[in-house]
């Protein structure tokens, strides 16, 4: 996990991060329940108690968070943070061999948590309500720290991503389906319709109630819809993505390539070039040829920098030896050429830049760029 912000630990071993942007949301929590809290607590007091209040939920999403996170890693998953920021928090962890049913149970333990706490607020609210005198600011506290777990609880699991109730019917749709990218999709397309639903609903409700609409509740509803259908939205292109990753081949990928002596002289390279490509080397190719050198044994060491090479002057090019132009592999920067979909994904990214194709014999087939697995998964 990366970023800045205060490390405030590591509770069960699980680095935490507060984001600067958390103060801006007790900062506008502050400034909505101060006037409610003056009622009781008259004077800069009311601050004070607002700002715990403010605490308390940052305690409650922590405890969602935690929650998360512990269920993660007991489905044998590796969590590698908790972010709590302005739109409450987020538990990182490595996408790792996990069914539906841990899914649906790493997603809904945050939104169970939060219906606890709420439980607990209740009655704790209700044991400070027994006791003799007016209403104090701890009935208070209790009261708004009830209500926001609750709210924290329901919204969480309404079913669209990136909510955990979007997770949660991604789990099921994959159950039901035995794929989980039709879960993702369908949990995508949800959060969408939420996202817009969220917006409607901070316009219209008020006005159908006969309420006059608040600007604040409006701006603060926007803020949301945008979070949503961003996160749908980078969900639906996870999807497509993952989708594509079965159909890569590293043949179809790579760029044509020849095989030439780590000995060789500049002059030795452009006529081994040239007798490929008039025996047909980058037939079916829109790319120009790469020379990769090779030791005396066949390990590849290096690649032909085609522009430096063709800025060497004729009259060089006899005496300059090849590397001069080349660029160096690091150890072991080949691929079996009949490797495909994931274990391509993996092999590339595992180490990332080019890397020599061998084929049968450990003849050079071609070079594969990283970018061009990229591209292959990201492209429109």
């Amino acid at each position: 996990m990366s970023g800045a912000g205060i490390r405030l630990g590591r509770p069960f071993g699980v680095p935490l991060l507060l984001a600067p942007s958390w103060f801006l949301f007790a900062a506008v929590i502050v400034w909505v329940f101060a006037p409610v809290v003056s009622v009781r607590v008259p004077g800069p007091g009311a601050y004070l108690v607002a700002f715990s209040y403010a605490l308390l939920l940052l305690v409650s999403v922590l405890l969602h968070e935690v929650a998360h996170a512990l269920a993660a890693r007991w489905s044998g998953l590796r969590v590698s943070g908790i972010v709590l920021n302005v739109w409450g928090g987020h538990t990182s962890f490595q996408d790792g061999e996990v069914g539906p049913g841990r899914s649906l149970l790493i997603a809904v333990v945050g939104p169970v948590t939060n219906g606890a706490l709420a439980l607990a607020a209740h009655q704790a609210g209700e044991l400070v309500r027994a006791q003799p005198g007016p209403p104090g600011v701890g009935e208070l506290l209790l009261e708004a720290l009830t209500l926001s777990n609750v709210l924290l609880a329901v919204f969480n699991l309404l079913p669209g991503l990136p909510l955990d109730g979007g997770h949660a019917l991604e789990a099921v749709v994959w159950k039901v389906r035995g794929d989980r990218l039709d879960g993702t999709v369908a949990a995508a397309w949800t959060g969408r319709v939420l996202a817009v639903l969220t917006l409607v609903a901070a316009v219209a409700v008020p006005r159908l109630l006969g309420l006059r609409t608040d600007l604040t509740q409006v701006v603060w509803a926007g803020l949301v819809s945008a979070l949503l259908w961003q996160g749908a939205s980078q969900a639906l292109s996870y999807a497509t993505q993952r989708r594509r990753v079965p159909t890569l081949s590293a043949r179809a990928l790579q760029r044509p390539a020849i095989g030439v002596s780590a000995r060789a002289t500049v002059e030795e390279v452009v006529r081994a070039a040239r007798a490929a490509i008039d025996a047909g080397a980058t037939a079916g190719y829109h790319r120009d040829l790469e020379v990769v050198l090779v030791t005396d044994d066949g390990v590849p060491v290096a690649v032909v920098d085609t522009a430096a090479l063709r800025q060497v002057p004729q009259e060089r090019r006899t005496a300059l030896g090849a590397g001069a132009t080349a660029r160096a592999l690091p150890p072991r920067s080949w691929l079996d050429a009949g490797l495909t979909g994931e274990r391509l994904l993996s092999a590339v990214t595992a180490r990332p830049g080019e890397h020599v194709v061998l084929g049968p014999g450990g003849r050079i087939e071609g070079l594969l760029h990283t970018g061009d697995v990229a591209a292959a998964v990201t492209s429109r």
